[in-house]
């Protein structure tokens, strides 16, 4: 779909925005603004990375930014859908493939404000990409606080440690695509002009955020690793209570394993008080191991 979209008066450009563009929409576009061949491809490949590239009388810049709607999948082209934006002479160019409401939020806030230049405009989409990270980074950290503290209260279970994979996943993924940005805006801006400071608040935000991000991924593998600890130290729990009741019935086993056995010559056999006796060694031999397992502490 081809948009003309609005833009305060006194700029000295247009904006056509293309959302999920057909070739016969691209081949139009191409014709009628001489676009290079090269930039074609881009606007047509979909699993682009973020990147900068001057080219003659072209600007291209392609970012990433987390796609708003969807919110699900663990790879890059699930998590995040491409911006395309071509800066030429007169005209800037967007390609989507999907609406998202930081883009009409960037839109908004352009078309209500002071004349623009291609590159503020170009400046508000890359700050409006970089900060739609920001969301998923906070409900990231909220979740790992959430097992985390679950975790040590001993309610979760072993789907837990594969939602901390998850969210590892998607923090690994948004620190690498925050890089691929922040790589793409310092090419960015070696040739940008920005007297305002707006492309350095820019490329500091996405610093912010992929530090962010690193420290998200840095604490969901602690506490991957703390829980597979916690998980082995509960089987080593479990593995002591079963050698504690071993420990009490081993001798106990014993005992009545020898007077169990069918010899005609045993004395305690025929002997009147033989089996209060034997009930009476018992009794005795697993108080003396409860005694002494009590006094190693291993009954705690």
């Amino acid at each position: 779909m081809l948009n003309n979209l609005p833009l305060p008066e006194g700029s000295t450009f247009s904006w056509v925005d293309l959302v999920d563009p057909t070739e016969d929409e691209m081949a139009e576009v191409a014709g009628r603004y001489g676009l290079h061949s090269a930039v074609v491809r881009d606007f047509l490949n979909q699993p682009n990375l973020p990147k900068y590239e001057r080219l003659p009388g072209q600007q291209l810049l392609i970012l990433r930014a987390y796609d708003e709607v969807a919110k699900r999948g663990d790879t890059i082209q699930a998590m995040t859908r491409r911006l395309v934006v071509l800066m030429m002479e007169g005209v800037l160019i967007t390609v989507r493939r999907r609406e998202q409401p930081f883009f009409h939020r960037a839109a908004k806030q352009a078309a209500e404000g002071a004349a623009l230049r291609p590159e503020q405009l170009a400046l508000a989409l890359c700050a409006g990409a970089v900060k739609s990270f920001d969301e998923p980074l906070r409900e990231s950290q909220d979740k790992l606080d959430q097992i985390e503290a679950a975790l040590f209260n001993r309610r979760i279970l072993h789907l837990g440690i594969k939602q901390v994979y998850g969210l590892k996943r998607r923090c690994a993924v948004i620190k690498r695509t925050l890089a691929h940005i922040t790589s793409a805006l310092r090419h960015f801006k070696e040739h940008a002009r920005d007297d305002q400071g707006l492309l350095a608040d820019v490329v500091e935000e996405a610093d912010r955020l992929q530090t962010w991000a690193d420290e998200l991924l840095e604490s969901a593998t602690h506490l991957m690793n703390m829980e597979i600890n916690l998980a082995s130290q509960r089987t080593n729990e479990v593995m002591r209570v079963l050698t504690i009741f071993s420990a009490f019935f081993l001798p106990l086993t014993f005992i009545a394993g020898v007077y169990g056995m069918n010899f005609k010559r045993m004395p305690e056999l025929e002997h009147r008080l033989g089996y209060p006796l034997v009930i009476g060694a018992m009794a005795l031999t697993a108080l003396a191991i409860w005694l002494w397992f009590r006094r190693k502490g291993w009954l705690r």
